[in-house]
């Protein structure tokens, strides 16, 4: 069995792939709910601010908790699973996927999908969230590239990315049928 990872950008549409994936009766995690928590710069989980700056964005981290994160990964040996997120600490887990796939997007992109009012959340439409957004989702990008993640262009219908997905999956031998 096989974790797959799902990364992108704030608005690149993890949530969206996890919750398109699951519809067509596929495993699929997003990874913001219960296995991530914003940290101060010692490790200290702390509340997100009502309106954070550049500063605050850029010594605070979004990251996912080892504990939380280790038992779903260690449940992908019994059931291949795509896990959708991002997060500052993703490194340290990477040598655990069998397959990382990125959606990518541009900036005019990313900025009109964080201002979708539709979102759940308001990450992109307060403080300075849409401009640390915008400066971290290149160095991501090219990070996952780097690290042999496989391309899909998230500006397409979700239809057609969540497709990509599962053909990417496939042609390396990953069935994610929710058995």
């Amino acid at each position: 069995m096989a974790a797959v990872l799902v990364v992108g950008g704030p608005g690149s549409g993890k949530s969206s792939v996890a919750n398109g994936l699951r519809r067509r009766g596929l495993r699929s995690i997003d990874c913001d709910y219960g296995l991530a928590r914003w940290e101060d710069p010692e490790g200290i989980p702390v509340e997100f601010p009502a309106n954070p700056d550049l500063e605050w964005l850029r010594s605070h981290h979004w990251q996912w908790i080892d504990e939380r994160f280790e038992q779903v990964l260690s449940e992908c040996r019994e059931r291949s699973t795509a896990l959708c997120g991002a997060s500052y600490n993703l490194a340290n887990y990477l040598p655990r996927f069998e397959l990382l796939i990125l959606l990518q997007v541009d900036d005019a992109t990313t900025a009109q999908r964080l201002a979708d009012p539709r979102r759940n959340n308001d990450f992109g439409r307060i403080g300075a969230t849409l401009e640390w957004s915008l400066d971290w989702r290149p160095r991501l990008e090219a990070e996952m590239l780097g690290a042999g993640a496989h391309g899909v262009d998230a500006r397409q219908p979700l239809e057609q990315v969540v497709d990509d997905v599962i053909r990417i999956s496939r042609a390396y031998g990953v069935d994610l049928a929710n058995n």
